[in-house]
C-alpha cells in the first residue's frame, strides 16, 4: 500500500507541476511560451527517466533482480510523459468560451487555470511522495537494531567457549607467532624459509639455524597445541566483512615451521615425538578452524593439510615397535571427517546481517559507501544530497528483499553443510550461485554469497586428503606387520581398517591407489570425475600440489 501511495503521488506531482507551468505558458508572452511548455512536460519526464533506467538495468541487464520495479516505474513515467503532454495539449487550446476581461480575443483555456493553486498543489503532493518514502525507508531503519541483535546471537553461538588465560592457546599463539614475524627468515616473504616448507631439506644449515633460532617459539606452539580451546580476542559483537585475522594465518607459518621440526625428528630416529608433533600440527588447525568465519575454516583446512602433508613424511620412518604409536586416540582422530561447516556459515550470516544493519541504519552514508566501493576520491558537495535520496530509494524499494534473499540461501547453507559428502553440497551449492546469476534477491547477495561455496570445495579436498591419510595409516600398518605394502586398495588387509575408502568426488567409487616410483599414491579423482594419474609433488609446480590438467586430490608417501 506505501509503495502504491509514492507512485500516485509522485505521478500526481508531476501532473499538477506540467498544469502549473502549462497556466503559466497560457499567461505568458509568446517569446516565454514555448519554453515554458517544455518545462511543463520535459522536467516531470527527466525527474522519472533516471529511476527508470535503473529499474530496468535491474529487472533486464546482466544481473536480473527478483524485486521487480520496472514495471511499476514504466507505468508512472509513461502516464507523466502522455499525461503532460496531453495536459499542455488541452491546456493551450484557444477557446471562445468566457473570454478575458477587455479581451474578446480567443485564448488559451489554460489561462484560466489558478496558476497557484496549481503550483501549492503539486508541491503537496511532492511532499505526499516524500513523506510517503520517509515513513518506507523509516520502516527499513528499524529493523536495523534488530539485525545487529540477530548477528550477535549468531556469534555468540558459534563462539569457542570463554576460558581462562591459563587455558587458553591464543596467547601463547600471539607470542609464537610475534616472533616468527620478527624473523625475516621464517615470516611471510620473499626471504622466508617456510613458504614451501615441505620441499626444504630438514637438515640443510638454514634450516637447522632457523630450528635452533625458534626452539622457544616451538615449545610455545607445543603448549598451545596441547591445550583444547583457542579463542582471539576480537570484537565479536561487530562482525564485518572486513575483519582482519592475522593471528589465524600467521598460525600457516607456525606450522610450517613445527612441520619441519617434526620431519628431522622423524628422520633422527625420535618417530614417536615426530608423530606428537603432527598431532599438534592437526590441533593446530582445529584451533585456527574454531573461528566463527570461513577465512577461518580455510585457515584451519591448510594447516590440516600441512599436518597430513608431514604424516606422510613421517610414515616411512617408523619401525616395528612404532606400531603402537599409531593406534591412539590422537591419530585416529587425525583421520575423522572434518567438522561440519555450519559454525562457521552462522558466522558467515551474521557478518552479511551486520552488513545490512550498516546499509539499514539511518547514519548510512551513500557517498561514502559508493566512494570506497567505486573510487577513492570523495564524491563532489554538488553529489551529495541526490545521494541521499537515492539512500532512501535503495533502502526502501531494494534493501528488504536482499536481506531476505541472503538469510534464506544462508540458511540453505547451513542445512547443506550436515551432509555426509561435502562435495555434494559443492554441487548444490554451484546451482544456487547458477540461480543467483539469473535471479537474484539483491546486490549484495549476489556479490557476497558466491564465495560461500568455494568453503564445501575445501571441506571436500581436506575430506579426500584425512580418508587418503587413513590408507595410508592402515599400508604402513601392514608393512611394519608384513614387511611389505599393499600395492591397491584391494591388498589392503591390516586390522583396524580405515573408516572408509569412499571417493568424495565420485560417488560409489573408492580411492585410487597405486605403486609408482617407489611411491605409494592415494587420490580422489577430484571435481573433475576423471584419474589424472595421482597427485604431483609439490615442487612440480612452485610449491603447490596442482599442474594444469591434473585435479586429483591425494598424497604421497615414499616406501
Amino acid at each position: 500500500m506505501g509503495y502504491a501511495c509514492f507512485y500516485l503521488a509522485v505521478v500526481a506531482a508531476c501532473l499538477l507541476w506540467s498544469a502549473a507551468f502549462t497556466a503559466a505558458a497560457a499567461k505568458a508572452d509568446r517569446g516565454w511560451r514555448w519554453l515554458l511548455v517544455a518545462v511543463a512536460i520535459l522536467v516531470p519526464v527527466v525527474t522519472i527517466l533516471p529511476a527508470l533506467m535503473m529499474t530496468g538495468v535491474l529487472a533486464f541487464g546482466p544481473l536480473p533482480m527478483i524485486t521487480n520495479w520496472f514495471g511499476p516505474t514504466l507505468t508512472a513515467f509513461l502516464a507523466v510523459l502522455i499525461g503532460c503532454s496531453w495536459i499542455a495539449w488541452a491546456g493551450l487550446a484557444r477557446s471562445h468560451d468566457r473570454p478575458l476581461r477587455f479581451s474578446s480575443a480567443l485564448v488559451p483555456l489554460a489561462a484560466r487555470w489558478p496558476l497557484v493553486g496549481l503550483a501549492a498543489m503539486s508541491a503537496l503532493a511532492a511532499a505526499v511522495a516524500f513523506g510517503t518514502l520517509l515513513i518506507l525507508d523509516n520502516a527499513v531503519a528499524a529493523q536495523a537494531p534488530y539485525l545487529r541483535l540477530e548477528a550477535a546471537a549468531l556469534i555468540q553461538n558459534s563462539l569457542p567457549p570463554a576460558v581462562p588465560d591459563s587455558q587458553n592457546a591464543a596467547p601463547l599463539y600471539e607470542q609464537a607467532c610475534g616472533a616468527l614475524r620478527a624473523d625475516p627468515a621464517a615470516a611471510q616473504g620473499p626471504e622466508s624459509l617456510l613458504q614451501a616448507s615441505e620441499t626444504i631439506d630438514p637438515f640443510s644449515p638454514a634450516a637447522t639455524e632457523l630450528l635452533a633460532r625458534h626452539a622457544a617459539t616451538l615449545d610455545l606452539l607445543r603448549r598451545a597445541a596441547d591445550r583444547d580451546t583457542c579463542r582471539f580476542q576480537k570484537d565479536w559483537t561487530r562482525p564485518s566483512i572486513d575483519m582482519a585475522f592475522p593471528e589465524e594465518q600467521a598460525l600457516i607459518f607456525a606450522a610450517r615451521l613445527l612441520s619441519l621440526q617434526a620431519r628431522r625428528e622423524a628422520t633422527d630416529g625420535n618417530t614417536v615425538d615426530a608423530l606428537r608433533d603432527v598431532v599438534r600440527l592437526h590441533r593446530i588447525g582445529r584451533h585456527a578452524g574454531s573461528g566463527p568465519f570461513l577465512v577461518c575454516a580455510l585457515i584451519g583446512y591448510a594447516i590440516d593439510r600441512t599436518a597430513l602433508d608431514t604424516l606422510t613424511q613421517v610414515l616411512p620412518t617408523l619401525r616395528k615397535s612404532d606400531l603402537a604409536a599409531l593406534d591412539t586416540p590422537e591419530i585416529r582422530d587425525l583421520v575423522m571427517a572434518p567438522p561440519a561447516l555450519t559454525v562457521h556459515l552462522r558466522g558467515e550470516e551474521a557478518t552479511l546481517l551486520t552488513l545490512f544493519a550498516d546499509l539499514s541504519g539511518e547514519d548510512f552514508d551513500m557517498a561514502n559507501y559508493v566512494r570506497v566501493m567505486v573510487s577513492p576520491k570523495p564524491l563532489p558537495l554538488i553529489y551529495r544530497e541526490p545521494m541521499l535520496g537515492l539512500t532512501r530509494l535503495f533502502r526502501s524499494f531494494f534493501l528488504p528483499a536482499d536481506i531476505a534473499g541472503c538469510r534464506a540461501i544462508m540458511q540453505k547453507y547451513q542445512g547443506m553443510a550436515g551432509k555426509a559428502e561435502p562435495y555434494q553440497a559443492k554441487l548444490e551449492t554451484e546451482a544456487v550461485e547458477a540461480e543467483l546469476q539469473t535471479r537474484s534477491p539483491g546486490m549484495h547477495t549476489s556479490l557476497l554469497v558466491p564465495a560461500t561455496g568455494d568453503a564445501f570445495r575445501w571441506q571436500a579436498d581436506t575430506l579426500s586428503l584425512r580418508r587418503a591419510a587413513a590408507v595410508l595409516l592402515a599400508a604402513t600398518r601392514q608393512r611394519l606387520e608384513t614387511g611389505t605394502a599393499p600395492a591397491t586398495i584391494v591388498d589392503l588387509t591390516a586390522k583396524p581398517a580405515p573408516p572408509t575408502t569412499d571417493d568424495p568426488f565420485a560417488a560409489g567409487e573408492t580411492l585410487r591407489m597405486k605403486q609408482a616410483e617407489n611411491l605409494l599414491l592415494v587420490y580422489s579423482v577430484g571435481p573433475d570425475g576423471e584419474d589424472d594419474g595421482g597427485p604431483v609433488a609439490p615442487h612440480a609446480a612452485a610449491g603447490t600440489d596442482t599442474v594444469e590438467g591434473n585435479d586429483d586430490i591425494g598424497l604421497r608417501m615414499a616406501l
